[in-house]
């Protein structure tokens, strides 16, 4: 399934870029629509481009069907995220910690002047998602986006928080 949406900010999209390979960004953040970080598990910097790791966990309640096919415990991943800075774009992976097989989804972001002038952005997200599970995987895919155009949403709309370095 896919994923594509606009989010504007009110921070220049050089900040809004180096934001997502800040540790800060992430470390702290409420849990928001059932997903939490959980920890940054590493970091590399070679100047203009950025590789972080964040393990993220669901919290919510899933239907009868999703527990007939995973357990919500383990409902688990780490997104791994390329900040490319001067490219002012994100390429990122999700990596489920159970159930690879599952469960597959990647896209990027990226960073493009606002129409508010040199302290805005607008942030272009598009991924694909897909569920790996006869029956159910499709109504899944869909639950999933949802919640993650919610979480994203909210994340984008933070950027104007998060501490510079």
């Amino acid at each position: 399934m896919r994923i594509t949406f606009d989010q504007h900010v009110a921070v220049s999209p050089d900040a809004a870029v180096a934001a997502y390979g800040n540790p800060a960004f992430y470390e702290g953040r409420p849990t928001r629509d059932n997903i939490s970080v959980v920890e940054v598990v590493g970091r590399e910097d070679s100047g203009d481009r950025i590789l972080i790791q964040v393990r993220f966990t669901f919290t919510g309640s899933v239907s009868s069907a999703v527990r007939a096919v995973v357990d919500p415990a383990k409902m688990s991943w780490i997104t791994r995220t390329e900040v490319l800075l001067d490219e002012r774009r994100t390429a990122w992976q999700v990596l489920p910690d159970h159930y690879p097989d599952r469960l597959t989804s990647s896209g990027g972001y990226r960073f493009l002047p606002g129409t508010a002038g040199s302290d805005s952005a607008t942030i272009a997200v598009e991924g694909d998602l897909k569920v790996h599970v006869p029956i159910v995987g499709r109504s899944v895919e869909r639950v999933i986006v949802s919640g993650l155009r919610k979480y994203i949403s909210a994340e984008v709309a933070s950027l104007p928080d998060v501490p510079s370095g």
